[in-house]
């Protein structure tokens, strides 16, 4: 999965398959996955970012985009449970690829927000996969990183 798609670093260069294995064996950094969506120009832009942290050191983050037609996702359960997807296939492709076992962060609010009532479903789904779940204001990946990729 990993290598089937377009990985870019902030900047937007593409990022060598060899470079995220690299980072992917260093043992010394953790490893988060999130997503988020925008609309944009008629279509819905879907941004995933795996960040790559190392405590005390700082990190770097790589994304990939999708466009995907406005008609798909017309209520917002469907779209961010494709977030939540998004997130979960790339998760996966790290786990069985590397033995990394990344932190999943979700576009969603714990609080008030139109996505406080998919927190319990889409969390579930998250630890059905066996994976840690964050959301806001705790998931910075899906909330700053994915959403500025999105746009």
């Amino acid at each position: 999965m990993l290598s089937k798609r377009a990985w870019r670093w902030p900047g937007g260069d593409l990022a060598k398959q060899e470079d995220i294995e690299s980072l992917m064996r260093d043992k010394e950094i953790e490893v988060f996955v999130g997503s988020d969506s925008h609309m944009l120009g008629g279509q819905w832009v879907f941004a995933t970012v795996i960040a790559l942290y190392r405590p005390g050191k700082g990190g770097k983050f790589l994304y990939c985009r999708d466009n995907v037609t406005k008609s798909n996702f017309r209520h917002l359960q469907q779209r961010l449970t494709e977030e939540t997807i998004r997130s979960l296939e790339v998760a996966s492709d790290i786990k069985e690829s590397f033995g990394r076992e990344p932190e999943v962060h979700l576009d969603l609010s714990a609080s008030t927000h139109k996505s406080s009532k998919y927190v319990k479903e889409l969390t579930a789904m998250v630890g059905a996969y066996g994976f840690r779940c964050q959301v806001k204001p705790d998931s910075w990946v899906s909330s700053t990183l994915a959403d500025k990729s999105a746009r």
